[in-house]
C-alpha cells in the first residue's frame, strides 16, 4: 500500500480503511528508531490520503508493542539533555502524531501494550483489545515515568485516581479487566480481533470526514481549553463543515429518505 523504510507493514482492509502492522516480532514490536520513525512517516502518509477515512493499528506476531528494545535503545544515561531530549521526542513524536493526525485510529491490542506500546495504544482514538491484550504502564519497574505520554492521556480516559493506581505500581491490566477500566471499546477473540477493528473502523469511515477530523480535534483539545474558547473554536469548524458537500448532501440524503454518500469534501 505504502512503503517506508522501517519494520512496518500496511494494507487495505477496505475501500477506507487502512491497517498500520508494527513489524518485529521476534522483539515484541518493541520500538527501536527505525520503527519510531517509520511509524510517523507511516500514519502521516496515511492521513494525507483522501481515500484513508481510519486506521487500525496493530502488531505482527504476538504482541502490540511491548515498550522499547532495550537492546536498540535510541536515548541512553550518558547523552547530554539536547541529545536525551531529541531521543525521548521521538517516542513522544508517536504520541504528537496519533493525536494530531485527522484520521480516527483504532489499536487493536493484539498482545502486549506495554511501556511506549501502552502509550501509543493510549494515544490511538480507540481500542479494541483480543483476550490476549495486555496493557500497562509499566515504567515504574525500571524506575522511569511515563515519558511518552502518559501521564497526560491516563488520567483523562479513566480518571486521576485509577491512573495513579496504574501508574505507580505498573499493574498490567488483561483481557475483560481492560475494558472493566474502560480503556478498550470492546474486548473479542483474539482471531476476531481485526474483523472487529475493521468494522468499528467502517462505521467511522461511512461518516463525513470533515467533520469527523474537527471533531476530534474539538474533543483531543477540550480538557486544555476555556469554555468560551471552546465554544468559539467549535463555531469556526461548524462553519467549515457547513461549507462541505458532505453537508449538502447528508441534508439532501434526508430529505430524500436514502442514505447519504460522502465525499469527504
Amino acid at each position: 500500500m505504502i512503503e517506508v523504510d522501517a519494520p512496518i507493514e500496511t494494507e487495505w482492509l477496505t475501500e477506507y480503511v487502512a491497517c498500520v502492522r508494527y513489524d518485529r516480532p521476534d522483539a515484541m514490536n518493541a520500538y527501536n528508531e527505525a520503527l519510531l520513525r517509520g511509524a510517523v512517516e507511516a500514519f502521516e502518509t496515511l492521513d494525507d490520503r483522501e481515500d484513508v477515512r481510519a486506521i487500525v493499528l496493530t502488531g505482527a506476531g504476538d504482541a502490540f508493542c511491548a515498550g522499547v528494545d532495550l537492546t536498540d535503545m535510541p536515548l541512553t544515561p550518558e547523552m547530554d539533555f539536547a541529545e536525551y531530549e531529541a531521543g525521548l521526542g521521538l517516542f513522544q513524536n508517536v504520541v504528537r502524531t496519533l493525536r494530531g493526525i485527522s484520521t480516527p485510529v483504532i489499536a487493536a491490542v493484539n498482545g502486549y501494550a506495554l511501556g511506549a506500546g501502552c502509550d501509543t495504544a493510549l494515544a490511538c482514538d480507540f481500542r479494541i483489545t483480543s483476550d490476549e491484550g495486555v496493557i500497562g504502564e509499566t515504567f515504574i519497574d525500571v524506575g522511569f515515568v511515563p515519558g511518552d505520554g502518559g501521564a497526560f492521556l491516563l488520567p483523562r480516559l479513566i480518571g486521576e485516581a485509577r491512573a495513579k493506581e496504574l501508574i505507580f505500581t505498573g499493574r498490567k491490566l488483561s483481557g475483560e479487566e481492560i475494558v472493566e477500566w474502560d480503556l478498550a471499546r470492546e474486548q473479542v477473540a483474539a482471531d476476531e480481533l481485526l474483523d472487529a477493528a475493521v468494522a468499528f473502523g467502517s462505521e467511522l469511515a461511512d461518516r463525513p470526514p470533515v467533520a469527523l477530523a474537527e471533531s476530534k480535534r474539538l474533543v483531543n483539545e477540550s480538557f486544555d481549553t476555556e469554555l468560551d474558547d471552546a465554544l468559539a473554536d467549535a463555531t469556526r469548524a461548524q462553519r467549515i463543515c457547513s461549507q462541505t458537500r458532505d453537508h449538502e448532501e447528508a441534508v439532501a440524503a434526508f430529505q430524500e429518505d436514502r442514505e447519504p454518500e460522502f465525499e469527504g469534501r
